[in-house]
């Protein structure tokens, strides 16, 4: 049920370009990495991940297999 209270206050926030968790603004946060083909990972200071796709110019939430993937190439996970 919180679910679905929470769901449509997260989007708004990611449309708006800010973090659902600290709602700290995520264009402005300088962890950022080269991720994959016009994709950027984005760390935010509440250690949140998120990818910025650059042909949309949107972010979302990382998944937990692209966060793995993306340790994985940073050399922390082996």
């Amino acid at each position: 049920m919180i679910k679905k209270f929470l769901l449509p206050f997260q989007v708004v926030l990611l449309k708006r370009r800010l973090c659902p968790g600290c709602t700290h603004s995520l264009d402005n946060i300088g962890k950022r990495e080269a991720f994959r083909t016009n994709k950027v990972m984005v760390t935010c200071k509440c250690n949140r991940r998120y990818v910025l796709d650059q042909d949309s110019n949107q972010y979302r939430r990382a998944s937990a297999s692209e966060e793995k993937e993306f340790l994985n190439k940073r050399g922390v996970l082996k």
